[in-house]
């Protein structure tokens, strides 16, 4: 993918998803990604438009590369971002991520060597609806999942996707 602005931008964003069709299920997707520095990310996103999301984002901060998870939970106008931990240290190579969302909820999960693990809060899968946030411009697309790569730069900075799947769950 090719980075271009970020989720929370109105015209260019690199974003390649597919629409929810199930109350529960579980996306996965695997990055190879290298980020130069913070104004570049990849990674998954639960997504229904540019102020309601969340994400789990590839990116360095101080130099280190890192998983970030960053919500706009329905604010409008404004679409303040709300970080949800500190910057999660990733060692280079693939990195494998994936969400699972029940109902109003979801968790995004990091694989390592040991498995699956969560991190992070579980997050308010309402938001990403018909029915979340306020506002102007509050519901129109319906709620999608999938991969997102944003430059800040305009440089378009790129990372491979080589895996992504969808699968309902019970």
């Amino acid at each position: 993918m090719t980075g271009r602005e970020s989720l929370g931008a109105w015209f260019e964003q690199s974003l390649v998803a597919r629409r929810q069709e199930h109350h529960a299920y579980r996306a996965e997707a695997h990055f190879t990604a290298d980020p130069p520095g913070w104004q570049q990310a990849i990674g998954l996103t639960t997504y229904y438009n540019r102020h309601k999301f969340h994400a789990a984002l590839i990116t360095r901060e101080n130099g280190q590369r890192c998983l970030t998870l960053v919500s706009c939970l329905g604010d409008w106008p404004g679409e303040r971002l709300t970080f949800h931990t500190a910057p999660i240290p990733l060692p280079e190579g693939e990195v494998r991520l994936a969400v699972e969302v029940t109902g109003a909820t979801q968790r995004f999960l990091l694989r390592t060597p040991e498995g699956w693990h969560p991190v992070g809060p579980e997050l308010d899968a309402a938001i990403i609806s018909d029915e979340g946030g306020r506002g102007e411009h509050a519901s129109f697309t319906g709620a999608f999942v999938g991969m997102v790569a944003h430059d800040l730069t305009g440089k378009g900075w790129a990372a491979d996707v080589t895996f992504f799947r969808y699968e309902p769950q019970g």
